[in-house]
């Protein structure tokens, strides 16, 4: 195994929640004036993003880990993506919610099949993180059409948005990562190393939380 390959999961990591509390803030102050129904759950989303990247921070020393040096790359982007896809309205707020966070569940799960045995503390710390990530999915695929021409060229855009952000932060090392993370990954029984190794769907303990429902204006927009 590379030996930096764990600190650069949790610098990747980092980087990340560190955008989604840009795009989240932004978003919440373009609510704070034209979708006051919108405040409590952005608000509480804002928080769950916080306290990620706070325990991927915390998760730093002992693992010999530093943020990545070009934050200010998601710090702007994301405050960008935010701010962009709110114009859009509840449309826009929910299908950018849902385009990162399903960028966000791949690298997650990916994450879990290799670190569950390279570091089952870390492990546990991103299978919590991930219960809370998938309850913003849901929750923001619950309140727009996913299936609309516009929802649909949006998501495209946000995710693709979303990569190029993790990967210009990282400069690069996010994708190399996910190369490396395959090949190192522990094989099942009877197989050579890096052979057959997929990510396995989330089997998480942690009981899923119910999806916050808020009050909307107007149904769907």
């Amino acid at each position: 195994m590379p030996p930096r390959l764990i600190p650069r999961i949790l610098r990747v990591n980092h980087a990340g929640e560190h955008g989604a509390v840009a795009i989240y803030s932004a978003q919440l102050a373009h609510a704070r004036r034209a979708h006051p129904d919108l405040i409590p759950w952005l608000e509480d989303t804002l928080a769950h993003e916080q306290t990620h990247r706070t325990r991927f921070r915390e998760a730093m020393p002992a693992r010999h880990a530093k943020p990545c040096r070009l934050m200010f790359v998601w710090s702007f982007g994301g405050a960008a993506l935010g701010a962009l896809t709110a114009l859009g309205g509840r449309t826009g707020i929910y299908v950018c919610t849902a385009a990162v966070e399903r960028t966000v569940h791949k690298h997650l799960v990916e994450q879990i099949a290799f670190l569950d045995r390279a570091d089952p503390a870390l492990a546990q710390i991103v299978r919590d993180i991930l219960v809370e990530e998938d309850a913003h999915l849901a929750h923001a695929e619950a309140h727009h059409n996913t299936n609309g021409i516009v929802a649909r060229a949006l998501a495209a855009f946000v995710s693709a948005a979303t990569e190029t952000l993790i990967f210009v932060s990282t400069r690069g090392d996010s994708l190399r990562l996910r190369s490396d993370m395959r090949a190192n990954s522990p094989p099942p029984c009877g197989e050579g190393p890096g052979v057959g190794v997929t990510a396995a769907p989330l089997q998480s303990t942690a009981p899923t939380p119910p999806i916050p429902t808020f009050p909307r204006k107007g149904g769907r927009s």
